[in-house]
């Protein structure tokens, strides 16, 4: 009988250990929903300092969405510096329609030193020049010495306070893909340095007095598409300063001196619209050397791509266009296996880097499988470890790897076989 009671004890108390374990789990599972684990909402400029940091509650692999504006350097510790500093890991930072700004002098609103950071502001519409998604006040609104940077929309700003020559982008190191957005820098729109790399694939850059894009001491330049305009007008300043660019995959390196009105080679024909003035298919020409003082620094340029209008000085608006997308393809044959199907499709030479077939049990594909089979030579595979007797509906794709983003054609028509 005791024996038998103990018995009962032990497995009275084992459950309990057992529900109380399972309430705890389910407990974790529950707080640490995607939502709440990955959006983070940042409501004062203290927690945006922060953010780098897993001592402080916040780190990395984390999504950060501001709640309103802000100055980072609002309630500044005395050691401390009003800006966003990103060393390490996966960030994503959502500007959500406000302003993120630091009044700080020293420093750069976002620095990026060695981590993986996306940009983007959800409410990008809402942005403007009064109301930015990044504004800085003496350096510039982004820069990054390591690590890589996505940048999809929003209006940055560098402005200054007098004493330095802002960028709204600086890229001094590491890789920066440009998708989309304003870049509007009262120095320089955009510029890099040492062995920073910029991919731009769309998006305005404005250069209130210098350039719209400058080297500034190295770096790299590659352009798919874009809009960039020079607006000072007191001299006749280039939309792109001194430096090596490639537009749309052709390399034009301005690092020699011309005379003035003399063109460069090779042309950009059908990719360089120019203020809208029919110049389309034509050469652009260099210009004078200006000698002039910006905040008392007093230099002589070389310059790359320049107004040399007659009806005294104005804005230049330089548009660089491409198409990147690949072609379309076909399915050509579709066989039957025993539980395999192999696909062979029409190569595609031009613009493509490989191909992508998707494959699924559903005419809707509905929950597919992708395989990508990379070089554009490449003109069939086979899909395995399918079932048996099951009929699979098939479609292929084009991609190409461009400016550092993959670029896809549209699907193909489906066909659909029944595996053996």
């Amino acid at each position: 009988m005791i024996k038998h009671a103990l018995s009962k004890k032990s497995v009275k108390v084992l459950a309990t250990i057992t529900f109380v374990f399972l309430a705890v789990i389910a407990f974790m599972l529950l707080s640490g929903t995607k939502a709440d684990a990955k959006t983070i909402k940042i409501k004062t400029p203290a927690q945006m300092r922060n953010i780098n940091w897993k001592n402080k509650g916040f780190g990395p692999g984390n999504t950060y969405k501001l709640c309103n504006d802000m100055d980072l350097a609002t309630d500044l510790p005395g050691d401390e510096y009003g800006y966003v500093l990103l060393t390490k890991g996966k960030f994503t930072i959502d500007l959500n329609g406000h302003t993120l700004q630091s009044t700080d002098s020293r420093v750069t609103v976002i620095s990026n030193r060695g981590a993986n950071v996306t940009i983007k502001d959800s409410k990008a519409k809402k942005q403007s020049m009064s109301h930015p998604s990044i504004r800085s006040y003496n350096f510039g609104a982004i820069e990054m010495t390591k690590g890589s940077l996505n940048i999809k929309n929003g209006y940055y700003l560098g402005r200054s306070d007098g004493t330095n020559n802002p960028v709204a982008l600086y890229v001094g190191g590491g890789k920066c893909v440009v998708n989309g957005g304003t870049f509007d820098g009262e120095f320089v729109g955009a510029s890099t340095a040492g062995s920073g790399k910029l991919y731009i694939n769309g998006g305005k850059f404005i250069g209130r007095y210098m350039f719209a894009l400058m080297h500034f001491g190295g770096g790299k330049i590659k352009i798919a598409k874009g809009t960039f305009t020079n607006t000072y007008q007191s001299y006749t300043i280039p939309t792109f300063a001194f430096g090596k660019y490639n537009l749309d995959g052709k390399t034009f390196n301005f690092n020699t001196w011309l005379a003035s009105g003399a063109k460069y080679s090779p042309s950009l024909a059908g990719t360089l619209y120019w203020n809208g003035q029919g110049r389309t298919g034509s050469n652009t020409y260099i210009s004078q050397y200006p000698t002039y003082s910006v905040y008392g620094m007093t230099q002589t340029y070389p310059y790359a791509v320049a107004y040399t209008g007659n009806s005294g000085f104005e804005p230049v608006t330089i548009k660089v266009k491409s198409s990147p997308n690949p072609p379309a393809t076909k399915i050509t044959s579709l066989k039957a296996k025993s539980k395999a199907l192999t696909v062979k499709w029409k190569k595609k030479s031009k613009k493509t880097s490989g191909y992508q077939v998707q494959y699924s049990t559903s005419s809707k594909f509905k929950k597919p499988k992708t395989v990508t089979v990379k070089g554009k030579n490449k003109k069939s595979t086979t899909l395995k470890k399918l079932k048996s007797g099951k009929k699979y509906y098939v479609r292929v794709r084009t991609y190409r790897s461009f400016n550092a983003t993959r670029y896809y054609s549209k699907w193909s028509k489906v066909k659909n076989r029944k595996t053996k």
